[in-house]
């Protein structure tokens, strides 16, 4: 008789907790910065860093097999980052993060002749089909 209570007990926790509306994480607008260049023969390797990083919640770079592949890759995360010249257009992208903090370490790499005068991102919500957009920083 207990196990069966506890079984029941057990479901019914089951169901309230899928039949509770997710609530949405806050999604703020990222504050990007340049953080450093190298050039690697006739290559531009450019380092970049969302210094409110810490403000996004880990469940927004959560594995989401249920969502649409990145490449090979079925457990892309949920929120992808590109990167994008000041013309718009994508130098660079990003679907694979598991945590906030690798918004502090991101880069690219183009053409020492290609180098954009600014860049932003766009950070890419794909469960709640959410983007949010950077400011522009200024590539020295």
């Amino acid at each position: 008789m207990k196990m069966r209570l506890k079984r029941l007990l057990v479901a019914v926790a089951l169901l309230v907790g899928f039949a509770t509306p997710a609530v949405a994480q806050p999604f703020p607008r990222p504050v990007l910065q340049f953080t450093g260049q190298l050039v690697f023969g006739p290559t531009l390797i450019v380092g970049l860093t969302v210094v409110n990083w810490r403000n996004y919640s880990p469940a927004l770079f959560a594995e989401s097999p249920k969502l649409p592949p990145c490449g090979l890759n079925t457990s892309a995360s949920r929120t992808w980052v590109d990167i994008y010249n000041a013309r718009s257009q994508r130098l660079y992208g990003f679907c694979d993060f598991a945590d906030p903090s690798n918004l502090s370490q991101l880069y690219f790499s183009v053409p020492i002749t290609q180098r954009p005068r600014a860049v932003y991102i766009t950070l890419t919500d794909r469960l709640r089909r959410r983007i949010v957009v950077s400011n522009k920083v200024a590539i020295p």
